[in-house]
């Protein structure tokens, strides 16, 4: 069933990433609030019948709040959620150039755009909407640390420039690199998900399950930022 939906805010790129998933799941976008079913907010102290918050930010005048923790985007157009480091980290290894030492930058749940967009589709689409609980918070499962980032940015960034100088070696394309992992050994406390799982199930999904490995969130990093 199609559903007349109006958005407003002040996170343009949010705004339009969310508007382009949920008009490929049939719906219809509307220039006012008016003519719609159901009315979307996107940024700090907007109102509507749902408040897509980051963080700590204040939600306007909703009956339900989603706050996106350390969400993260290819093309790095995201004003409040805080992925310019990793853009940051991405041209410093790309000008070769030193990237500070890192002492105050602890471990964060990145989720890619597309996850968390699917996962608001599901949500906005479904029938139980407004049955749903009032707060949900979304993250990424796990916790990455900037030095492991750093590390995977550097060897896919190695691997990249030795394919275009042809400079592999036997060591370089036998040495396979494992999946990023977290060397911290004090990890924060991740953002209860288990409303938003229990929501996406009540929705008829299996819940919150982010499908975008960290690895394939930076090639897509460095993919924009060669263009």
């Amino acid at each position: 069933m199609s559903k007349s939906i109006y958005i407003e805010g002040n996170e343009e790129f949010f705004i339009q990433s969310l508007q382009d998933r949920l008009l490929r799941a049939g719906a219809t976008l509307v220039n006012n609030s008016a003519d719609s079913d159901f009315v979307i907010a996107v940024g700090e102290g907007f109102s509507g019948d749902i408040s897509i918050v980051s963080g700590n930010q204040e939600s306007g005048n909703s009956e339900i709040v989603v706050r996106i923790h350390d969400l993260l985007s290819p093309e790095g157009k995201l004003r409040s959620w805080g992925d310019a480091i990793l853009h940051d980290w991405a041209r410093s290894i790309m000008e070769e150039s030193k990237i500070p030492k890192i002492t105050d930058h602890s471990p964060r749940f990145w989720v890619h755009i597309r996850d968390v967009c699917d996962a608001l589709c599901i949500l906005i689409m479904s029938d139980r909407i407004k049955k749903i609980e009032n707060e949900l918070n979304i993250s990424g499962r796990r916790a990455w640390s900037a030095d492991s980032i750093i590390q995977e940015m550097s060897i896919l960034w190695g691997r990249y420039s030795d394919s275009l100088n042809y400079s592999h070696t036997i060591q370089s394309l036998s040495s396979i690199p494992g999946p990023v992992t977290d060397t911290n050994d004090k990890q924060p406390k991740r953002p209860d998900l288990s409303a938003i799982h229990n929501c996406l199930r009540q929705c008829g999904s299996e819940g919150w399950h982010p499908l975008v490995p960290m690895r394939v969130s930076l090639m897509e990093i460095f993919a924009h930022a060669i263009r």
